[in-house]
């Protein structure tokens, strides 16, 4: 389960039990930080928390504030520098070189519910978004520290903040437009005459979904791992024993009756990523047929290449047909027991949708994440 999802499950359950939560959440980041704009952590009063804003170097103080500010009904902005190579204020000495800044949201079970309902419906966008969170304002603003609006993506219109103006929502609008194409979370400071209003912008990645095409013995830690990463994952095989296996608790099932279906049962699927594993040349060639066709963006084949190129050849697919297929499937990490190959795969799966090339992060130029604090007033465009 993605992290958003277990925070929503965690504020659901304090509202069911009644309990006044407190939802810490990465408003802002300079730096290098373990944890990025958006990291949640949600405290209960019994001291325990589900989620995280760090390495685990700064919870204890969070949740000591949480206890005031559950107290006091407050939201409270916290900073946490670490950027001194002495810094050993939190007890951790990381010296990680950063600062990040949390806001502590108290909710009672009304809140609670109504944030849970809202963040699981931008947990479950299919398209790039931005989250945008309130994280000051200035007198006069008509929001309130905690408060939310989505683009739920580049050609849609801001959701939330009804209550500004309309050429300040507009600007908010505009800001979250740029920081999408730039792919870049940032806190931005807004001026507008007198008024002033932080909000961070959180660019968030769809929670991916993966269609295993073939259930076998191999798809067990492929779905385990996809399923530690958040992802949804569908499966697609035509033998109903093999689809009843414990192993797929909590994840999509698909029969298929006949080759003809595959076609369908891809439509059905609506999947963003697909791994083709059966091990039978006959259902690999119905299953890439049918993905080829459906224009996934990533279709990874498992098996040699000559295999995967017979298959094209009798597909008489072109190579824009092939575009998306990444066969042999996998990372090159020396893969060889199913787990290893399961790694390759969801590494490689996963780069591709980050648009990553999957190499060694000390070979990157530049920083490993882009977060910026921007300034910006009324007119800016």
């Amino acid at each position: 389960m993605s992290q958003l999802l277990q925070v929503v499950a965690a504020l659901t359950r304090a509202s069911q039990q009644h309990e006044v939560s407190v939802l810490a959440t990465v408003v802002r980041t300079e730096g290098s930080t373990y944890r990025r704009l958006g990291a949640r952590l949600v405290a209960f009063p019994d001291g325990s928390q589900v989620g995280g804003v760090s390495a685990g170097c700064i919870e204890s103080d969070v949740l000591l504030r949480a206890e005031r500010v559950r107290d006091t009904g407050a939201v409270e902005l916290a900073t946490y520098n670490t950027s001194s190579p002495e810094d050993l204020i939190w007890g951790s000495g990381t010296a990680c070189g950063g600062m990040s800044q949390l806001l502590l949201e108290p909710l009672d079970s009304a809140q609670a519910a109504a944030k849970a309902t809202w963040l699981r419906d931008v947990a479950e966008l299919r398209r790039r978004n931005v989250l945008a969170t309130v994280i000051r304002t200035s007198a006069g603003v008509p929001l309130e520290p905690g408060d939310q609006a989505v683009l739920p993506h580049a050609g849609a219109r801001l959701i939330g903040f009804e209550a500004l103006p309309a050429r300040f929502r507009l600007n908010v609008e505009a800001t979250a437009r740029r920081r999408l194409e730039a792919q870049s979370s940032s806190a931005v400071s807004h001026a507008w005459a007198d008024q002033e209003l932080d909000l961070a912008y959180e660019v968030r990645s769809p929670r991916l979904h993966l269609c295993v095409c073939g259930v076998g013995p191999d798809a067990v830690p492929l779905v385990t791992i996809a399923r530690l990463m958040g992802w949804r994952v569908t499966l697609i095989d035509h033998r109903p024993a093999m689809l009843s296996s414990p192993h797929w608790a909590e994840v999509g099932r698909i029969l298929l009756r006949s080759p003809a279906d595959a076609a369908g049962a891809i439509e059905r699927a609506d999947p963003d990523a697909a791994v083709v594993i059966s091990h039978n040349y006959q259902r690999d060639l119905v299953h890439l047929g049918a993905l080829l066709a459906a224009g996934i963006v990533y279709v990874g084949v498992l098996g040699p290449r000559r295999r995967t190129r017979q298959m094209l050849d009798e597909l008489k697919a072109s190579e824009a047909d092939a575009a998306g297929l990444y066969a042999p499937v996998g990372l090159d990490i020396g893969a060889e027991t199913p787990e290893e190959i399961a790694l390759a795969i969801v590494a490689e799966v996963q780069a591709v949708s980050a648009g990553r090339p999957g190499a060694p992060l000390r070979e990157r130029p530049g920083p490993i994440h882009h977060e910026s604090l921007v300034l910006e007033s009324a007119g800016s465009q």
